[in-house]
């Protein structure tokens, strides 16, 4: 129920992003993401954010944090003003945009 009511709370308040970034990952992602940003092996979630806000405008819908062959990724998807939705991953050490995918 607590992710329900998150998830639309950043559906509609895109500005919260800003002011708690923190609150944009699930509850396990959000400790690891903590742990790896203080051990300086992951960027902040805020740079990673703007730079997707850069690429395409919008609201964001999710922020995830994954580790595939030995890198962590941010998988954040944001829907933009015309309605499109993306998804796009970015490396979370280096914020290099891997990829970048419009949802049909």
């Amino acid at each position: 129920m607590k992710s329900r009511w998150l998830w639309l709370l950043y559906l509609f308040s895109p500005p919260l992003l800003v002011l708690a970034p923190q609150l944009a990952l699930a509850d396990n992602d959000h400790d690891l993401a903590l742990e790896l940003k203080q051990a300086g092996d992951i960027l902040p979630l805020e740079k990673i954010l703007g730079k997707a806000q850069r690429l395409h405008p919008g609201h964001v819908l999710e922020v995830e944090l994954e580790k595939k062959k030995q890198r962590y990724i941010y998988e954040i998807e944001t829907v933009d003003t015309k309605g499109n939705v993306w998804e796009m991953r970015f490396d979370a050490k280096t914020a290099e945009l891997l990829n970048a995918n419009q949802e049909k």
